[in-house]
This record gives C-alpha cells, sequence and structure tokens, in this order.
C-alpha cells in the first residue's frame, strides 16, 4: 500500500478522538489491524508534542509522523507489513482549548451547519469563501465580495483599503456579534474594544519618566489566513468549518477579527 495512504490513515485515526495515549493506541489499532508495541510510544510523543497547542490538522500529523525519527525507523524496517484494516472517521464536533471552553459561541460543526448559520446555501458559502483564491484575483467587478481603493499616506506610501460589498458585509456581522465579540479581550488590548479607547490605553502611562512607542509594519497584510483558520479552530471549530471561517472571504482587513486575533494569542501566551 502507498506510503501516503497509510499516513494519511494513520492521522486521521490519531485525530479521530480525544487525544489521549490510550485512545489513540486503541484507534491506530483499529486502523491498521493490529496493536504494535511502537504505537504506544509513538502516542505519548505526539501527545507530548501537542500539549498546551491548538488541535493540529491532518497534514500536520503526517509531518509530525515524517520527523520523528521512532516512526522512521518502525517504517524502515516494517513498511511492507503496514496497512490499512479500517479508515476512521471523525465526528465532527466543538474542540474548543482549555482557555476558550466557557466561551459563549456558537457549536457550528460541519459546512452545511456553517452554511444554515448564515441563512445561504453551501455553494454560496463556498462562494464567499473562495478557499482556492480564484475570485480574489479575478478582474470582473461583479465577482470580487470588495471595493477598493488606494489611500496615499503622508509617508508618501500607500494604503489599500477593502470595502466590503453588502451581503458580505452582513455575514462578517455575524461572526462579529456572535463570535468574535464573545472573547473576552486580554487587559492590554485597546482597539476595536466596546468601552476602551485612546484614554484607557494612554492611562497607565501617563507621568511615566520613559514611554516606548512601537508600530509593527505592515500589520494588517502579515496576518494569513491560516493564522486566521488557527484562531477558529483555537475557538473549537472543527477544520472544515475553521477553514471556511478563514478563507479569501474575509482577507484579514475586515471588521474587528484583528483585535480578536490578538486578544486571544495574547491570553493564550499568559
Amino acid at each position: 500500500m502507498p506510503r501516503s495512504s497509510v499516513l494519511a490513515a494513520l492521522a486521521r485515526s490519531f485525530l479521530a478522538g480525544e487525544i489521549t495515549i490510550d485512545e489513540i493506541v486503541a484507534r491506530a489499532s483499529r486502523t491498521l489491524g493490529r496493536n504494535s508495541r511502537w504505537l504506544r510510544p509513538l502516542a505519548r510523543r505526539f501527545v507530548e508534542s501537542v500539549a498546551g497547542e491548538t488541535r493540529p490538522r491532518e497534514r500536520e500529523v503526517i509531518q509530525f509522523f515524517l520527523q520523528d525519527r521512532g516512526f522512521r525507523r518502525v517504517w524502515a524496517k516494517h513498511s511492507d507489513d503496514l496497512s490499512v484494516a479500517q479508515w476512521l472517521h471523525d465526528a465532527q464536533q466543538m474542540r474548543p482549548v482549555a482557555a476558550a471552553q466557557a466561551w459563549d459561541v456558537p457549536a457550528i460543526e460541519s459546512v452545511g451547519a456553517l452554511a444554515d448559520w448564515f441563512q445561504i446555501t453551501p455553494d454560496e458559502l463556498l462562494w464567499f469563501a473562495d478557499l482556492k483564491g480564484l475570485l480574489y484575483k479575478s478582474k470582473s467587478a461583479p465577482l470580487v465580495h470588495y471595493h477598493y481603493r488606494v489611500l496615499a499616506k503622508p509617508s508618501g506610501a500607500i494604503r489599500l483599503i477593502e470595502a466590503p460589498k453588502s451581503r458580505l458585509k452582513a455575514l462578517q456581522r455575524l461572526i462579529l456579534a456572535h463570535i468574535l465579540d464573545k472573547i473576552p479581550p486580554h487587559s492590554a488590548a485597546h482597539g476595536f474594544v466596546k468601552g476602551r479607547s485612546v484614554k484607557t490605553f494612554i492611562a497607565p502611562h501617563v507621568r511615566q519618566r520613559v514611554v516606548l512607542k512601537m508600530d509593527l509594519q505592515d500589520f494588517f497584510p502579515s496576518i494569513t489566513g491560516t493564522r486566521v483558520q488557527t484562531i477558529f479552530r483555537t475557538i473549537g471549530y472543527p477544520e472544515s468549518v475553521a477553514d471556511l471561517f478563514g478563507g479569501r472571504m474575509w482577507p484579514i482587513g475586515w471588521l474587528h477579527s484583528l483585535r480578536a486575533l490578538a486578544s486571544v494569542r495574547i491570553r493564550l501566551a499568559v
């Protein structure tokens, strides 16, 4: 059997339930049709590698296998004997990290459920998300989801303004009101946070002898769709749902997603 198939099936078994050593070994044994002695040490190393992290993607688990010296030794010795006895499929469900378990966000556990939540069809959802970036690069104005204009900065540089069209803006506001606004911001975050302003930001620094001011260069363009998808997986959304949330329907300048992104990153780091 091709190595790619064995790796994919084994990675899927690692993710098809709770990430604990005993459960991974049980699922992987069903996948391979045997309980090999090397499975438990591999499961232990995997659990240790993802402890405290966002639930990994299937491709990230495969990458872990390829980089794990113990697994590479097993593959070199037993590759001819390894095959897939059963493909396991994870019943998609919300799996938030510990810090996000108390957040009052809607449970959306499939692509169909996400389309229903938006009150659009699955085809419309895929059109808005544009995961392959086909519409994002389109020169046909009616097909793209944004109006664009360029502003000149005092420094001589330019700023691209991306204004969502009405239908997309309505979807973005749903996400803002029902998901992002449910994420409690860190006390250090002041931008785009209700009840906070430039005054609350400055207040702790008044009368200090030295105040260090920094700005991140090209901050908005540096936030990729992959990073946004990771945040939604941190919140607990299954990979297929998180991928759509992080699609090109929101090219990272939209509304207050960055406020939530910064807040989550800060909260999980402390």
